[in-house]
């Protein structure tokens, strides 16, 4: 059902920080930063083949709070590739989970379309506590 992972997902406070701690510790290399203002998003991905590493933040500083937790980082997710979004979310949802976006404020019932790449999100407390980002590239 899940493909190959194509990146992880940690959440930060402070993305410039992070990323320069990030880039001297583990000796990678900015790929492409991006900004997804409907989710209140700005992030930058690092590594190999477009970027395996994710950091992100969100703009509104209460989200990132909320999910931080007083942390200054947190493994978010996992985004795994998948042939098929609407058929696997079909098969996830039969077992229980449901699907959000990477800002978690609300339910998604339809993949939402980034640049060319279909996305959903599990609901960790739908999804035994997995955080897992669902990829269809079109």
């Amino acid at each position: 059902m899940l493909g190959r992972i194509d990146h992880v997902g940690y959440l930060v406070r402070d993305l410039e920080a992070s990323l320069e701690d990030v880039t001297e510790r583990l000796d990678l290399e900015v790929v492409r930063r991006f900004e997804r203002p409907q989710f209140e998003l700005a992030g930058v991905y690092l590594g190999a083949d477009g970027g395996n590493v994710e950091l992100f933040t969100f703009t509104d500083p209460s989200l990132t709070e909320s999910r931080l937790a007083g942390r200054e980082l947190l493994l978010d997710h996992v985004a795994h590739e998948v042939q098929d979004i609407a058929a696997v979310a079909s098969s996830l949802r039969a077992g229980g989970t449901r699907f959000t976006g990477p800002d978690q404020r609300g339910e998604l019932t339809q993949a939402v379309d980034l640049g060319g790449v279909l996305h959903l999100w599990t609901m960790p407390e739908t999804c035994g506590g997995l955080s897992l980002q669902l990829m269809q590239r079109l």
